[in-house]
């Protein structure tokens, strides 16, 4: 049976991610020429949490991991929390909106996120 220990990496990074998508951001001077870095935020985001569930699994199971487990672990539960994120930032909150822009970094950065998952996971010699 998989216990939340073993991927307390994996939850740690979710937590953070949660937080950092519901606080109300700081304006930071030296950013405000750049209108996009938000996006670049949420695909380093979900680019490495998709990275963090694959070596979780990795680790885990002490082996290659099957393209099944990376398909819904690292593919199908970041999507499906960005969208959850999106929806709840929209409907739930005062301070913030949901955007689709930000919903589509984020399923960019799991997709490569992914795909470098799978490249991994073919020259694993474990």
């Amino acid at each position: 049976m998989i216990t939340l220990k073993q991927y307390w990496l994996s939850i740690a990074f979710i937590v953070v991610i949660i937080v950092l998508c519901f606080i109300n951001p700081p304006e930071i001077p030296i950013l405000r020429p750049m209108t996009n870095f938000d996006k670049l935020v949420h695909f380093l985001m979900f680019f490495g949490l998709s990275g963090i569930i694959f070596f979780d699994n990795s680790f885990y199971f002490k082996k290659r991991v099957f393209r099944r487990s990376i398909f819904w672990g690292s593919f199908l539960f970041p999507v499906s929390l960005s969208g959850g994120i999106e929806i709840a930032q929209e409907y739930l909150t005062t301070t913030r909106t949901g955007d689709w822009m930000d919903f589509l970094f984020d399923v960019i950065g799991v997709l490569l996120g992914c795909l470098i998952c799978l490249i991994i996971n073919r020259n694993l010699k474990i």
